[in-house]
């Protein structure tokens, strides 16, 4: 091993003591204010999904987009080398622009939040859930890129959590993430633990970056592949290692393909998300010449057959209307929408081979989900005004019936769980001297009496919102401050969410009502020092 070792270690030292932008063993500190784009950072490294600030921004560089913002997490090849004030987002790049370095240490960060219950989240954050009243977190990152091929990335986190007498309750050490990726040509592998985000929403509606990372084997396109038009694609099986109620650590696959045309028709794009919980502890585990069936679903309509699933699949069209060309001011104008189901009829499957219908041709959704929404960039503003809506049978099946589609008690789909309705709209600033102000306002309402799954067929816009008695209606207001500073940055959190009833279960298959009116806040700081 020895011998195999050393000559690496050497070969390596040689080659990345002769970069320019070579960091070292011993981090060098970011302390230039500066728009320069030398040593910005490395794409292997890639920006992780819940920094949405930083894909925010990146979105509104082009009115026609040169990397997808419908796969995440992504290091944007196309995108941030030419993104006019790379300043703003310094503190989310990871890595030098070199082909060789390592970097022991890159990041170390401190978070403080105050909860006054437990329980509370931040929605899309993977997995930022805390406990009443305090929860305080130290994290530590670094990475390493050898011949621009290959990566390495491992974030620490430690979790402390104290009592309403702040005295030390408990701690825990893990790596928020860890992971090692290989990139030929313009596709790569990787295999570690993070989290995928899949579609155009800001939270996506059958995977998100919602729940904390979870150990994946990935394969995508990290740059865009131009053959007749624009394709991005992505392949993960993961494995959701979790002590549940129903099945333990099941595991979990998603795909995810879009394309956009060349041309006079390059505003408008197609996508197609397939993804699905299966398996588990107990349960029957896979053999490769199996999964062909199993990613089909050809006979995934057969309770309690070999390739049952929890399954779920989606398409989402969105048109990037060039109205830049008309307003320079107005750089991106975006209209998406996502139609998704966790049931389908299709010419494939087994009971409806052969069968033709609509709206699709070879397949149509039943107990649906619904998004829709605006995007709008400006040179200093992105603003989004989004909705959504899942059915009573989202995020639930029968063989997870407790949990449901969930990892580690949130939601691995919307954040709001199933059955729900929610309308949002927020609004992002970035300052000169790099502070930015992110705030949001919205409403959702969650079902709080006992029905049965009667809305296989409801659309996307009737009913908007139910007038039903002993539904659970709640507002929120959230706002994110951040101020970088040399690189590093200071960051603060708001969130009061608000309602004459409140849903006690926070697992998002389960909706307890309580009559009782609450007012849920929750507040944070953190420091992040980049070197």
């Amino acid at each position: 091993m020895k011998r195999v070792f050393v000559p690496v270690f050497i070969l390596f030292f040689l080659l990345s003591a002769k970069a320019d932008c070579y960091s070292g063993f011993i981090p060098k500190m970011r302390l230039s204010h500066s728009n320069s784009k030398e040593c910005l950072y490395n794409p292997l490294i890639h920006i992780n999904s819940e920094d949405r600030v930083a894909i925010d921004y990146l979105e509104t560089v082009y009115g026609e987009p040169k990397d997808s913002f419908t796969i995440l997490p992504r290091g944007f090849y196309d995108t941030v080398k030419y993104s006019n004030d790379p300043y703003r987002i310094k503190p989310f790049l990871n890595g030098v622009e070199t082909s060789n370095y390592w970097q022991i240490i890159s990041s170390a960060g401190v978070e403080y939040y105050y909860s006054n219950r437990a329980a509370n989240f931040i929605p899309g954050s993977s997995g930022k859930i805390f406990q009443h009243p305090s929860t305080f977190v130290m994290s530590q990152s670094g990475n390493m890129v050898l011949l621009n091929s290959l990566a390495l990335y491992w974030e620490l986190r430690e979790y402390n959590y104290f009592d309403n007498s702040s005295n030390w309750e408990s701690f825990s050490v893990d790596f928020n993430r860890v992971y090692a990726k290989l990139k030929l040509w313009k596709i790569s592998a990787m295999f570690g633990k993070d989290a995928l985000h899949l579609g155009p929403g800001e939270h996506g509606m059958i995977l998100s970056a919602n729940a904390a990372p979870y150990w994946m084997m990935k394969f995508q396109n990290e740059e865009t592949i131009r053959l007749w038009g624009s394709w991005n694609f992505v392949i993960m099986k993961g494995w959701l290692k979790d002590e549940r109620e129903d099945i333990s650590n099941p595991e979990i696959f998603a795909m995810r393909m879009t394309y956009r045309p060349q041309g006079s028709f390059d505003f408008f794009e197609l996508g197609m998300t397939r993804t699905m919980m299966y398996s588990g502890d107990g349960m029957y585990h896979y053999k490769i010449v199996d999964y062909p069936v199993l990613i089909s679903g050809a006979k995934d309509n057969l309770p309690r057959g070999k390739f049952d699933a929890d399954s779920y699949g989606g398409i989402d069209f969105t048109f990037n209307i060039p109205f830049y060309k008309l307003v320079p001011e107005l750089k991106v104008f975006k209209l998406y929408f996502e139609e998704s189901g966790t049931d389908i009829k299709a010419i494939w499957q087994v009971e409806d081979l052969g069968d033709f219908t609509i709206p699709y041709i070879l397949f149509k959704f039943y107990e649906r989900a619904y998004l829709t929404g605006i995007f709008i960039g400006l040179e200093n503003d992105a603003m989004r005004l989004e909705y959504t809506k899942t059915a009573f049978s989202f995020y639930k099946h029968h063989l997870y019936p407790h949990e449901g589609y969930s990892y580690r008690g949130m939601s691995l789909g919307h954040p709001l769980g199933n059955n729900h309705q929610a309308l949002k709209f927020n609004h992002t600033h970035w300052f000169e001297n790099g502070l930015s102000f992110k705030w949001e306002i919205g409403y959702y309402q969650l079902p709080g009496i006992n029905r049965n799954d009667k809305d296989k067929s409801f659309s996307a816009l009737f009913p908007m919102f139910s007038l039903d008695e002993g539904l659970i209606r709640r507002g929120y207001f959230s706002l994110w401050a951040g101020w970088v500073v040399k690189g590093h940055i200071l960051r603060g959190y708001f969130s009061l969410d608000g309602g004459p009833k409140s849903d006690s279960d926070p697992r998002p298959s389960k909706i307890t009502v309580s009559d009782k009116a609450t007012v849920d806040i929750t507040l944070g700081f953190s420091f992040l020092l980049k070197f």
